[in-house]
């Protein structure tokens, strides 16, 4: 009997000694510090209170910020025009993305969008964040995602004069977008270190590598992204204003 109460006691002792290691990195989920090839941030109410003025000690100003700005037909980010105003207020030159969902027309989920852009006066080319499915779509089903996302492409491209951005996870793109939308510019989400790898003849612009980030004046952690080694030139993704037309006159 004896033994056997000094192994409980053990096993408790080392569950312990677990529990607390466990905690003390965040359930597995360590922040990642800022670096200075970080070349910017995408934003919206998950990131918590943001204090731009603590923000700009670390993130240098010329950094992109994009800012959620809504989703499906009807959704709009609570806190999309407090960021964007906070954003551009403090230096950087800042964007709208939009989530697309299968479950809203194109055009509604444009007309929507494009509302909500126009209301932010975006310094950035719009971007598409798709994110489809779970893995098991029929080619059909693919081919009419892929379809419907066509659509809005094309209405932005003639709303606003530029070629919107693609945002994906590395996964989500290769399921449901790639090959097709490769002559995109991708800004692909794939956590680590491993660079992101785009199906067919194209490569990543953008590479989001942490949900993580941390830095002082955003309350909850934040996206990390940083550009292609060989694609530093292609800065040109960020918009100047006066090459994003004025779109109160598109459909």
């Amino acid at each position: 009997m004896k033994n056997l109460t000094r192994v409980v006691c053990l096993v408790a002792v080392c569950c312990c000694f677990c529990l607390v290691a466990c905690g003390q990195k965040g359930g597995g989920k360590s922040s990642v510090a800022f670096t200075k090839d970080v070349a910017g941030i995408d934003v919206s109410h998950h990131q918590g209170n943001v204090n731009w003025e603590k923000v700009k000690k670390t993130l240098p100003k010329g950094s992109f910020v994009y800012v959620k700005c809504t989703e499906g037909a009807t959704y709009i980010d609570p806190k999309c025009k407090t960021l964007a105003k906070g954003a551009k207020a403090s230096g950087y030159r800042v964007g709208g993305y939009h989530f697309f969902r299968m479950s809203s027309s194109a055009h509604d989920q444009f007309r929507h969008f494009k509302k909500i852009l126009d209301d932010i006066g975006p310094d950035l080319i719009p971007m598409v964040d798709v994110e489809l499915g779970d893995g098991k779509w029929s080619q059909k089903e693919i081919r009419r995602a892929q379809d419907s996302l066509q659509v809005m492409l094309n209405l932005l491209e003639k709303a606003y004069g530029v070629k919107p951005i693609i945002y994906g996870t590395q996964r989500s793109y290769n399921t449901y977008c790639a090959p097709r939308f490769n002559h995109y510019t991708l800004y692909i989400g794939r956590y680590g270190k491993n660079k992101p790898e785009i199906n067919g003849p194209s490569h990543y612009t953008i590479w989001q590598f942490t949900e993580n980030g941390k830095i002082d004046g955003i309350e909850k952690p934040v996206d990390f992204c940083r550009f292609h080694p060989k694609k530093k030139h292609e800065r040109h993704f960020i918009a100047e204003k006066k090459e994003i037309k004025n779109a109160s006159t598109a459909p």
